[in-house]
């Protein structure tokens, strides 16, 4: 009984401690972008929209193919037939079967339609072009939607973490008053509100917790995991402030995926111009079939007919006036391209005005953090000095109280700090093309 008993309590604990390592699993940066690229629902359907106008990027969607049907028919009848000849030969008959059936195989090639199959086969090359585009700004924002939830768990890691110390110097000063209530240099007053500000750190620090969970419910939403998933994070948020001004301006340039998009979308509208234009030309079409027909009568003239063999022609065509529909069309596709000029030149501005605004944040982002690090070690300092001197009775509960406000302040501004630099860091990156290699 007494082996029972330890097995038992051996296999509690192992089981206790599976669930805390379970529950303890560390999350990497890496990994949470991982499992963003696999699962992300959004990144999924962009995929897959690439996909379809890869699919669609073919010679015979653009109509450069020809188009082979093959068609088939059978006719039966029964009817009462009276035919006069002019040789004088009269048939009157009812119940006169007869049967036909027609076979064939046709082909239709288009051989010149003013153009068009070349302008759409590089439009529909441009569109599977544009679908890549619009798959990398999906999976750059979800990038960098991942940094960010990720990052801000950090921070609230960190702020958790600074509140935790500071109730060790609640608990110390509480501790203090009333080993000082006890021996009678302090009255209990003291006491009481030692505990009534540990109590009410305690409460914030519950309220941070909550404030922790709600933000990994949310990136465990962005990674596409279930909401109770637990997990642990980096403890830093690395920084290193390297990037350069001109360096990001010339690189926009080059590699950001929404001024790309822009550009094909021009390419697009060109082409789309073109094939309007293909409609004051004439068209050429190639036409081949081979047939089989046969007819067979009861009664008339011929009994039988049956025909096999191939056709070949050309069909010409040439639209003169279609209600000026197609000069309407061309004025549209002008218009419709001078716009994606426009949408352009205006990517480009707004590009410009936000690497502007970024760096200059991301500048002073640098010297506000240098500030908050140098604030929080002195407030910590401060602390400890504050705590000695409450000890030794050379200060009050009150100025303890406040420098440990002051504290909290320093640690809740520092981890901001460091939370913000890393976001408009990201934000430059995706400017620049970086976030997606």
């Amino acid at each position: 009984m007494e082996s029972i008993k330890k097995y038992s309590l051996l296999f509690v604990c192992f089981f206790l401690v599976t669930i805390q390592l379970k529950a303890q699993e560390k999350l990497s940066l890496q990994q949470a972008i991982e499992l963003a690229l696999k699962n992300n629902y959004d990144i999924i359907i962009e995929k897959n929209n690439a996909k379809i106008a890869a699919n669609n990027n073919s010679l015979g969607n653009a109509g450069m193919l020809p188009k082979i049907d093959l068609q088939a028919n059978t006719n039966l009848a029964d009817n009462a037939t009276k035919q006069e000849f002019s040789s004088g030969l009269i048939v009157d008959k009812a119940g006169v079967k007869s049967t036909n059936v027609n076979a064939g195989v046709y082909l239709t090639w288009t051989l010149f339609d003013g153009m068009k199959m070349f302008a759409t086969h590089k439009r529909l090359q441009e569109m599977e072009i544009m679908g890549q585009l619009s798959s990398k700004i999906q999976i750059e924002n979800t990038i960098v939607q991942v940094i960010v939830n990720y990052y801000n768990v950090v921070r609230q890691t960190q702020l958790i973490k600074g509140l935790s110390e500071n109730m060790l110097v609640s608990e110390e000063r509480l501790k203090i008053a009333q080993k000082k209530f006890e021996i009678g240099s302090a009255s209990k007053l003291e006491v009481l509100q030692a505990k009534v500000d540990k109590n009410a750190q305690a409460s914030n620090l519950f309220r941070q917790k909550t404030i922790l969970n709600e933000l990994k419910s949310n990136l465990n939403q962005l990674l596409v995991r279930t909401v109770e998933t637990e997990f642990d994070v980096e403890t830093e948020i690395p920084l290193e402030f390297k990037l350069k001004y001109e360096d990001l301006k010339n690189s926009i340039q080059k590699n950001n995926a929404e001024l790309k998009y822009t550009q094909m979308n021009i390419a697009v509208t060109s082409q789309m111009l073109r094939e309007s234009k293909s409609q004051l030309y004439p068209r050429l079409n190639f036409n081949a079939n081979y047939l089989f027909s046969r007819s067979e009568n009861q009664a008339g003239f011929a009994l039988l007919n049956q025909n096999l063999g191939l056709n070949l022609g050309f069909t010409a065509s040439w639209t003169i006036f279609n209600g000026l529909n197609a000069n309407n069309q061309i004025k549209n596709a002008r218009l419709q391209l001078e716009n994606a000029n426009y949408e352009y030149n205006s990517a480009k501005a707004l590009l410009d005005i936000q690497l502007f605004n970024l760096f200059k944040k991301y500048q002073d982002d640098a010297k506000i953090l240098e500030l908050e690090q140098e604030n929080t070690k002195l407030a910590k300092e401060a602390v400890d000095i504050a705590l000695e001197r409450f000890r030794i009775g050379s200060s009050n509960s009150l100025e303890l109280k406040e420098i440990q406000r002051s504290y909290d302040d320093a640690l809740t501004r520092l981890a901001e700090a460091q939370y913000n630099a890393k976001v408009t860091e990201t934000q430059l990156m995706k400017l620049n093309g970086e976030i997606v290699k």
